[in-house]
C-alpha cells in the first residue's frame, strides 16, 4: 500500500535523502483487512526512478510495515505518480501529441526521445495510456466535475476528440490551483491503474 503524502521543497528532499523529516505514520494499520490501532515500526527504504522530461532522479521511500498483519506501507511523494516512473506531465504531453495525430506515431516516439533523452516510450506504452485514458473518459470527466461542476467538459464528437480536450483542460489546469491540479492527477491516475 502506498500513502501519498505532501512534499513543500523537492530539491530538499532530494538533498536530505534519507535523512528527510518524512510524515508520522499513521496510528493505525490503513489496510482494509487490518485497521489495527497500533504504532507502525519502520522498515527500511526502496529506491525507485522518477522520469520528468530531461531529468531522470533516483528518489527514496520510505517504508513502514505493521506489527500485527505484516503488510508494509510505502510513503510516495506527491510529485510521483503510484506504479509509474514517468511524471503525469510526461504522460499528459505524450498523449496530447499522439491524440492530435498530425504525424505518424514513430516520428512522435522519435521526436520525444530527441527532446527528452531520458524518455524510453515505445508504441506500447502509447497505446497502453490512449487505450486507458479512451476507455475511462467518464471516471475522468467525473473526476472534473466533483472539483468544479461548471467545467466545461466535451459533450460530442469522437472519443480521440474528447479525450484530447479532457487533456487540454488537465494541462491549463495547474496554472489556476495546485490542489485543483492534484485531484485531476489522482482521478486521471485511478483510471490508468
Amino acid at each position: 500500500m502506498q500513502i501519498i503524502f505532501h512534499v513543500d521543497n523537492i530539491e530538499e528532499y532530494l538533498r536530505k535523502d534519507k535523512e528527510y523529516n518524512f510524515p508520522n505514520p499513521p496510528d493505525r494499520c490503513p489496510h482494509p483487512d487490518c485497521k489495527c490501532k497500533v504504532k507502525l515500526k519502520k522498515h527500511g527504504f526502496y529506491y525507485r526512478y522518477y522520469l520528468d522530461g530531461a531529468v531522470c532522479i533516483k528518489i527514496t521511500i520510505r517504508r513502514y510495515i505493521c506489527p500485527v498483519c505484516k503488510k508494509i506501507i510505502s510513503y510516495l511523494p506527491e510529485f510521483c505518480l503510484p506504479h509509474f516512473q514517468y511524471s503525469f506531465n510526461m504522460i499528459v504531453k505524450s498523449l496530447k501529441k499522439t491524440l492530435i495525430r498530425t504525424k505518424t506515431l514513430s516520428s512522435i516516439i522519435s521526436d520525444l526521445k530527441r527532446n527528452f533523452p531520458t524518455i524510453l516510450f515505445s508504441r506500447r506504452h502509447i497505446y497502453f495510456y490512449t487505450k486507458r485514458v479512451i476507455s475511462n473518459l467518464s471516471f475522468i470527466i467525473y473526476g472534473l466535475r466533483q472539483i468544479d461542476p461548471y467545467i466545461k467538459t466535451p459533450k460530442t464528437g469522437s472519443e480521440r476528440e474528447k479525450a484530447r480536450e479532457i487533456l487540454d483542460i488537465i494541462s491549463i489546469v495547474p496554472l489556476f490551483s495546485q490542489r485543483f491540479y492534484a485531484y485531476c492527477q489522482k482521478s486521471f491516475l485511478t483510471s490508468l491503474t
